[in-house]
């Protein structure tokens, strides 16, 4: 009987604080396979300069997958997300000059239906909260894969890496075979977890909850309840 053993990267807690390792490790894997492109979900572009700036010299592709403009909560405000916004402009341009793809697109466990209620039973909701269950940067980066898939910058059936996480940061890495999301269930694969927290935030606001950790003074700030995400 044959198998393989790695080496899996457990965070304590959720989020921002985690970002920089989860990079890092990212990188290794993407080297030691020979990976020709890396998926980072990115709302404000702080992870996805992060990444460039890790990814430099390295033969894989980067490619940030961001939220349309929105807004969540942030301890001085509302924080605007997205990286169309002008807010994010400068590192949009950055990203952009670098020769970074930058993604931009429906969610695929997010689609009109969610604007019915999002505690209704549809399956696109059911298969949110399921995935929730292992973090919600498994959930992110599962989803990021396939948008950059349906934009046609991933071949269906290639192996990437992607890279997501809890509220704002890194925190979770994972090794898939990616899919068209109409072919999700048939043939999307996670073939490794390369790092992921060990904790999970169920709170909201998610800074609030005790298993998050990272620091929000940077992002910019709006006043007013945040738009529904």
């Amino acid at each position: 009987m044959s198998y393989n053993e790695r080496k899996v990267v457990y965070f304590t807690h959720c989020g921002e604080s985690n970002t920089d390792r989860v990079l890092m490790v990212a990188r290794t894997r993407c080297e030691e396979l020979g990976i020709k492109s890396i998926v980072v979900a990115s709302e404000t572009g702080r992870s996805a300069l992060k990444a460039l700036d890790v990814f430099r010299g390295c033969k894989t592709h980067l490619i940030v997958v961001t939220h349309y403009p929105a807004a969540t909560w942030g301890s001085k405000g509302k924080i605007p997300i997205g990286l169309g916004r002008s807010e994010y402009r400068q590192a949009y341009e950055r990203l952009v000059e670098a020769g970074v793809v930058i993604v931009q697109g429906t969610r695929p466990l997010a689609p009109p239906t969610r604007s019915l209620d999002w505690k209704s039973p549809t399956p696109e909701a059911i298969l949110d909260r399921t995935l929730e269950v292992f973090g919600a940067g498994t959930k992110i980066a599962i989803e990021a894969a396939i948008m950059a898939t349906d934009a046609g910058h991933i071949d269906e059936g290639e192996e990437v890496v992607s890279c997501a996480g809890t509220f704002k940061g890194l925190d979770t890495a994972l090794l898939v075979r990616t899919a068209y999301s109409m072919n999700f269930f048939k043939s999307f694969v996670v073939k490794e977890v390369i790092a992921k927290p060990s904790a999970r935030v169920v709170g909201l606001p998610e800074y609030e909850d005790g298993q998050w950790k990272g620091s929000l003074e940077d992002y910019p700030s709006e006043k007013g309840p945040p738009a529904d995400t």
